[in-house]
């Protein structure tokens, strides 16, 4: 469950809720708020030791100040450090709990518009981008004296929004939506938890105004007689409109990584026509991503559709000169530009070079 209203209506809650558990549930708890436009780490003067055991719940938005259509909430664009090195991280369903690893201080960030270089939390963009930003995140930051789930329970039992917000975090940590065997979320876009295992080599996907990248490791050559094979069914569409541009970027895809570090991503468009390729719209991902649509429209969602690409002849009408290998393949599913949601489900993924086969999912 996300905070749909104010930061300030979300302190004045929490508060509430808080204090009367304070004494016995709670070693200290602080809120903090996260300007938007300051570049991009907040220190919260929360000192935390190995082994703390921390509850972070969130709210806000970031906007475009000219365009405020464009925007994140805090589920995407704030984001976690313990101490200075990282491992950075998100709540993406609005709250998180964790246990610390090493000592530090906890650092808070907004990465909205912009784009990490490192699992350290080094920015990739300059940071005059941020200037462009509007808005605040604001954070309740909880040091449990029990365990995260007992003190949760206890909030979760006092009744109002703020109440059930602990409550959606307590059930996600009695029944956690781990990713597939094998696979695992592309760390600068974070673990959106939107793909589950679904029966035997099964993957399904739920995005919700967020997006998420899946990957798993795939070592085989690049040859003229490569072929990509999956079947998918397509339940929702996270866009309605063409998705060549910033504002409407909401798909779902199969993309397959090269040893060159780009990637060709197969769409399933809602208004795109089939065979037609594009750069991604996104400035950070343009050298990067090529798109190609394979599938448009809403004639056959709901039913298992079976597809075969030949990659070598993908790759070089839609990029450019073929590289020598294939290093992943990804499942990517956006809905953050339109905040909407995509639904589908993936099996029978294999990349297969003449008699050799390798079986991906």
């Amino acid at each position: 469950m996300r905070w749909n209203g104010s930061c300030e209506d979300f302190r004045a809650e929490f508060s509430t809720l808080i204090h009367p558990h304070a004494a016995d549930l709670i070693q200290d708890y602080r809120f903090v708020e996260i300007p938007a436009n300051r570049p991009p780490w907040t220190a919260t003067g929360i000192k935390l030791a190995a082994g703390d055991r921390v509850s972070l719940l969130c709210a806000g938005r970031a906007w475009l100040a000219a365009t405020p259509p464009a925007w994140v909430g805090a589920h995407f664009g704030l984001w976690i450090r313990v101490g200075t090195q990282g491992p950075i991280f998100r709540a993406a369903r609005g709250s998180c709990s964790f246990t610390a690893r090493t000592s530090g201080e906890l650092y808070l960030a907004n990465i909205f518009p912009g784009a990490w270089a490192d699992q350290t939390g080094a920015l990739a963009s300059p940071p005059d981008i941020f200037e462009r930003v509007a808005g605040a995140f604001e954070a309740l930051v909880v040091r449990w004296r029990l365990d995260a789930r007992q003190g949760l329970e206890r909030l979760a039992g006092s009744g109002g929004p703020g109440a059930e917000m602990a409550g959606a975090e307590l059930r996600a940590l009695r029944d956690p939506a781990h990713p597939p065997s094998g696979w695992k979320y592309l760390w600068s876009v974070g673990d959106a938890e939107a793909f589950t295992e679904s029966g035997k080599n099964g993957i399904r996907c739920e995005i919700v105004d967020d997006a998420a990248i899946l990957q798993k490791t795939v070592l085989a050559p690049l040859a003229l007689s490569t072929r990509l094979r999956w079947s998918w069914k397509i339940d929702q569409l996270p866009s309605a409109r063409a998705e060549d541009s910033v504002a409407n970027h909401d798909y779902l895809s199969v993309a397959v990584e090269f040893d060159n570090g780009k990637d060709l991503t197969y769409v399933w468009s809602s208004a795109l026509e089939p065979e037609r390729s594009f750069t991604c719209p996104i400035s950070s991902w343009r050298d990067r991503e090529t798109h190609l649509v394979v599938r448009c429209g809403a004639r056959q969602l709901g039913q298992w559709v079976n597809e075969e690409r030949d990659v070598w002849r993908d790759y070089t009408r839609a990029v450019g000169l073929a590289p020598s290998g294939i290093v992943a393949v990804w499942l990517i599913a956006v809905s953050i530009f339109q905040h909407g949601q995509g639904r589908c489900e993936y099996r029978a993924i294999e990349l297969v070079n003449g008699r050799e086969t390798v079986r991906v999912s």
